[in-house]
Parts: structure tokens; sequence; C-alpha cells
């Protein structure tokens, strides 16, 4: 019965890959050698028995021709591959150019370059790898990535924060902030750079506000990396720091109750909006959608839905619609 191939984690995955390109590299390699280069690579300390289970991945799973040589102690190709790469399915082949395509989120950052490089080889490369041709591909599926675009160039921007957060330096920006429409200037501890509908963002500890903030880097004014570190505190998590927003508003969440008509239940209880999402269905139709989230972005999503949706509680936030709406009363002359 055929193996199923396993990597369980990213550091077995670039282990492999090195080790694969450390046999590309020389006509013969010791495990001495593998071991004490996979170290300056990428810090890692491997057992013997570790490195000979990876070559059986390559051996059987990828099928890989390598040998062991007694007399000269170390592993070599039996023949060297041309080109080092199994034959990709159609779900592999998508998966690729998805990611390829991904392009179009790093326009303006020092990646823009690589991917538009890493796009033009995937197709070049894989013309005889893949059971289906690409322009088929294309005529039987489609991945739009309609992102909101900056209006301003933040490949400076992106590459020095980038960096500041490897090496973990804190920075000094001056910030624009759209609410009070005032530029001041934050020394902050450079946490993660992300990508929200388009628009590239990066979090970390805000020294002015004592406390996690975002910084939309089209919004940074300019940045210089001070010789200051920093520690990013052991029990922070990015992912779970996110999911914490419904969308992109972090911090002063609420619990919010909206009910939804019988019309518009039917597309808000098929989607997962949040995790901490509740719904109660009502015998007309209608739902009850429960929900965590900041009041201000949750205020912007229901007024979207018009006359469909109705906040219950807080009493804020009803309050809150009822202002709005007034003022677009006096607008449109209702």
């Amino acid at each position: 019965m055929k193996r199923v191939l396993k990597i369980s984690s990213r550091k077995a995955f670039a282990r492999i890959s090195l080790i694969l390109k450390y046999l590309s590299e020389r006509d013969n390699i010791s495990l001495k050698d593998i071991k004490r280069r996979l170290r300056e690579d990428l810090g890692l300390s491997v057992s013997d028995r570790t490195i000979k289970r990876d070559i059986r991945t390559l051996r059987e799973d990828l099928g890989f021709k390598i040998l062991y040589s007694r007399k000269k102690d170390g592993y070599y190709f039996e023949k060297k591959p041309e080109f080092i790469f199994p034959k990709l399915t159609e779900g592999e082949f998508f998966t690729l150019i998805i990611t390829a395509n991904l392009i179009n989120q790093f326009k303006n950052t020092p990646l823009e370059k690589d991917f538009e490089s890493l796009q033009k080889k995937l197709e070049a490369i894989l013309t005889d790898k893949v059971v289906i041709s690409s322009e088929k591909l294309r005529m039987a599926l489609s991945i739009p990535f309609n992102f909101i675009k900056p209006r301003v160039n933040i490949k400076d921007t992106f590459e020095k924060i980038f960096k500041a957060i490897t090496q973990k330096n804190r920075i000094l920006i001056k910030y624009h902030t759209i609410y009070s429409d005032e530029i001041k200037e934050r020394k902050v501890d450079p946490y993660h750079i992300y990508n929200y509908e388009g628009i590239w963002y990066f979090c970390g500890f805000c020294h002015l506000r004592n406390e996690i903030r975002d910084f939309a880097l089209d919004r940074v004014e300019s940045v210089r990396i001070l010789r200051e570190r920093f520690e990013m505190p052991k029990d922070f998590d990015f992912y779970e720091y996110l999911k914490s927003a419904f969308r992109i508003y972090k911090g002063n969440t609420t619990k919010v109750k909206i009910k939804f008509d019988s019309y518009q239940a039917k597309w808000i209880k098929e989607r997962i909006w949040h995790e901490t999402q509740k719904i109660e269905e009502l015998d007309d139709g209608s739902i009850i959608y429960e929900i965590i989230a900041n009041e201000e972005e949750i205020r912007r999503w229901v007024i979207g839905y018009g006359s469909h949706a109705e906040v219950l509680e807080p009493q804020s936030l009803r309050d809150s619609i009822k202002e709005e709406l007034k003022k677009m009363i006096q607008i449109y002359k209702v």
C-alpha cells in the first residue's frame, strides 16, 4: 500500500527542501555536513535519525533516486534531476497559480518583483508538469482580486518596517491620524505586517498610547529605525489578535444583537461572519444575530443593510444609528 506523504510542519518542509538543495549542489555529502549546514541555514540541531528519515521521504514519497556510498560515507543522486518538481494535479497547479496571483496585494512593496518573477517562472516551468493546461484552467475558473489600492507608494515604508520587525528594533514614525487630521510622532515596537482588503497595516506597541495599535502604511509619513531593541510579549499571538476584530477595528468591543428580517436573514445565516456570532431563528423567518464587536465598526455594517436590519442592543448603538439616520434625512430632504 502506497504511503501518504505528510510533511507536518514548516520546519520539516524547510529542512527537506534544503537537504534536496545540498544534494543537488555536490556529488557527495555526508550526514555530518548536512547537519552542519542545517544548523547554519536554519539554526536547527538535527539528529542523524531525522536526516535519514527525511532522505527516505525524498526517496519513497517524492521519487528521487538517492544512493549512499560507504566508501565516501555520503549520499548522492544516481542521476541529478534536471528539474526538482513532481507532476502536479489540477488542484495543486491551481493553488500555485492563486499564490502567484497574490501579486496584486504586493504592489508597491519590496516583494512585488519577486511575485512577478514567480508567476512567470511557474507558467514557463510547469507547462509539462500538470494534467491541465493553464489556458484551460483560466477558461474554467477565475480568481478576482479586486482590492482597494493606496494612492501613495509604500515600498520604502514597507521595507523599513519589515526590517525593524525581523531585527526587533523600535521605530519612530510620523503618522497621519484621519479622525483628528493631525500628524504626530510616535515610538512603536512593530510586531506584524498584514493586509486587509488591499491595504497594508502593521500592528505594534505604541508608546504614545501605551497599548497595541494598528497603523496603515499609506498614512505613515516617515519611518526611522532606532537602535533601541524590544522583545515581543510571549503571550502575543497575531492571529488571535486579528480574530478579536469583526473586520479591522480592535478594542472597545461589546455584545451586539441585531434583528434581520426574513428577506436578509437568508444571506446572513449562510455565512460565518465572526467566530463569536450566535444566531437565533424566529418563526417568521427573521433571525436575531448576536456578535461581540466594536460599536463603530458594526454600526457601519448594520447601516449598509438599511431597513432589513434593526439593532436591538446595546442602546448606545441604537442611539448612534438614530443620529446617523437623522443626518441622512436632512441630507436627502426626506
